[in-house]
Order: C-alpha cells, then sequence, then structure tokens
C-alpha cells in the first residue's frame, strides 16, 4: 500500500510544472545556422568516386597479376626439387 502511494507520488509529480515557450526567434536562428554550413558540390564527389574506382581496379589488377606470378614461381621450385613423388 505504502508503495504504491510513493509510485503515484512520483507519478504525479509533473502535475504543477508549466509548459516552457521557446524564444519567437529560436527556429529561424537553427535555419539559419543549417544554411551557412558547407555542402560538397557534385563536382567533388564523383571525382572521389572516380578516384577510387581507380585505386580498387589498380589493387585488383595488382592482386591478380601477383598471384599468378607466385604460382609459376612455386610450381617451377616444387618441380626442381621434387624429381620424384616418394615421400621418404
Amino acid at each position: 500500500m505504502e508503495q504504491e502511494k510513493w509510485i503515484n507520488s512520483i507519478l504525479n509529480s509533473t502535475d504543477g510544472i508549466t509548459q516552457v515557450t521557446p524564444n519567437d526567434l529560436l527556429f529561424s536562428k537553427i535555419q539559419n545556422k543549417i544554411k551557412e554550413q558547407n555542402v560538397v558540390s557534385n563536382k567533388w564527389i564523383w571525382i572521389a568516386a572516380a578516384s577510387f574506382a581507380v585505386l580498387f581496379s589498380l589493387n585488383f589488377k595488382v592482386i591478380f597479376s601477383e598471384s599468378k606470378k607466385s604460382n609459376n614461381d612455386t610450381e617451377m621450385l616444387a618441380s626442381s626439387i621434387y624429381n620424384s613423388n616418394q615421400l621418404y
């Protein structure tokens, strides 16, 4: 019973609070701050996208050209070391 009274008193503690009214110019100040922020032009976005595409394609080409060379080198090394298939 006492616990319910305590819960109700907590829930009803905001009954006497009056609502705060904001400053009349607050909305216009916020809008002006948003308009003042720098915007990146589409030109720079396309330049960045193109540079990422070039870097990705170069990395892709380097990775696959190196893997072909390393396979050939490994095969040549293995064939020169192992003259027979006997392990012991």
